[in-house]
């Protein structure tokens, strides 16, 4: 009798296990994607968010140009505090707020997905808030002795989060800043604070 021969090739068992070896690696590799650009994407949103809170110090810093003893827009006051765009809501609260766009600087609460800032609400992507509190008021005149604390808070909402505290679109002056700070599952948040010096006075 003729030896049988032994066949090459696979069976269906060893096909199927193949294939489904196969499958696991493209769904793993499908899953390090995914998690890769999140991660890119957060790590965007971070770096943006910090450069609004940079931009938000910096023109509170430029606003306080405005604020000096006597000041070129009302010379006889004893303070001119009121001739800033925001820094005069330092003595109206002391909590969080939305702050007004301000048409003269093209600047204000909303900004794009690049951090460019925007007049409305249809293109927000980042929304800043501010807190002002006193260090020092500027009682003395043309001393110059103020000094405020100020911080900045920007915050975006959480990947997969389709709305936030409300109907109402992102930075909306309808929100309550209070409440959007005590929902860390709806948004992401940056901070930086700094104090900001009036200016010396003006002769």
């Amino acid at each position: 009798m003729r030896a049988l021969r032994s066949r090459r090739g696979y069976t269906v068992v060893e096909l199927m296990m193949a294939i489904g070896v196969f499958a696991i690696g493209v769904s793993g590799v499908i899953a390090m994607q995914k998690v890769t650009l999140a991660s890119n994407q957060h790590a965007k949103n971070l770096a943006v968010a910090t450069h609004i809170a940079q931009a938000w110090m910096d023109q509170l810093n430029a606003d306080a140009a405005q604020w000096n003893f006597p000041g070129p827009r009302n010379p006889s006051a004893a303070s001119d505090l009121d001739d800033t765009d925001w820094l005069d809501q330092v003595n109206n609260t002391s909590a969080w707020f939305r702050p007004d766009w301000v048409a003269t600087r093209a600047f204000g609460p909303g900004f794009d997905a690049l951090g460019n800032p925007v007049d409305g609400t249809d293109q927000t992507v980042f929304c800043a808030h501010l807190r002002l509190n006193w260090l020092s008021r500027d009682n003395q005149g043309s001393v110059g002795n103020g000094l405020i604390r100020a911080e900045v808070r920007v915050f975006w909402l959480r990947e997969g989060v389709l709305g936030g505290i409300s109907s109402e679109p992102l930075c909306s002056a309808a929100d309550d800043p209070a409440q959007i700070g005590q929902r860390p599952d709806l948004y992401h948040f940056v901070y930086n604070a700094s104090a900001v010096r009036q200016e010396a006075a003006q002769r």
